[in-house]
């Protein structure tokens, strides 16, 4: 019985966290109260405020169910830079624009983070945490592009640092553009070609021939 109860608040949990995501998705978060995310859910208030103490307690859970996915591909990074940084560093970029278009639960967070969010008020804390994310994220990019330089990968004139930064802001970028306007590209089919013009400038010519699929 205890086992039930514990499947059934999980449940009613995820339930919960499906309705906010796509509220928030469509009317924006600041225009969503806990109180319409319960009704759309078919729950009472006190159920929502059982499982979430406030707005900033649910939109943290649902950050929660989409940050393994990035974890996931940053291990695969460090993983694969210790034998071939520039070849782990473009698997990377490839394979993390590409699993947005396959996950849908993906897709619809990062468009409620991206366009239909304010960090202020009540959720003036997430941007800080979201700040530390990019801020850990780009000192990753830099220490495989370190590693890269140290391996005669890059071409002479590339600054790590620098690069991280331009790197992480064509990822955020890309997905920005993509997620507000489908239509401009297709994402999964052209990430090699988008990608490709930032790795031009960074790696030398005989290492872009070796990396796949190829820029």
């Amino acid at each position: 019985m205890a086992r039930r109860t514990r499947e059934e608040a999980e449940q009613t949990r995820c339930r919960i966290l499906d309705t906010a995501e796509a509220l928030f998705s469509t009317h924006g978060v600041s225009r969503t109260t806990l109180a319409t995310i319960a009704s759309a859910a078919g729950l009472t208030r006190g159920a929502v405020y059982w499982h979430f103490e406030n707005k900033l307690d649910l939109y943290r859970a649902m950050l929660d169910r989409i940050i393994p996915n990035f974890d996931t591909h940053l291990d695969e990074l460090k993983a694969g830079a210790v034998h071939n940084p520039a070849a782990a560093l473009w698997r990377f970029s490839n394979s993390l624009l590409r699993s947005v278009t396959l996950d849908a639960r993906l897709q619809r967070v990062l468009q409620v983070i991206f366009l239909r969010t304010e960090h202020v008020d009540e959720l003036a804390p997430v941007q800080d945490e979201c700040i530390a994310k990019m801020r850990e994220a780009h000192s990753t990019l830099t220490q495989i592009l370190l590693a890269a330089q140290a391996r005669g990968q890059l071409q002479p004139q590339v600054q790590p640092v620098m690069a991280a930064q331009s790197l992480q802001a064509l990822h955020d970028g890309l997905l920005r553009i993509w997620l507000a306007d489908a239509q401009r590209f297709d994402l999964a089919r052209d990430t090699p070609a988008l990608l490709s013009c930032l790795y031009a400038g960074l790696f030398k010519p005989e290492v872009l021939e070796q990396l796949s699929p190829h820029p």
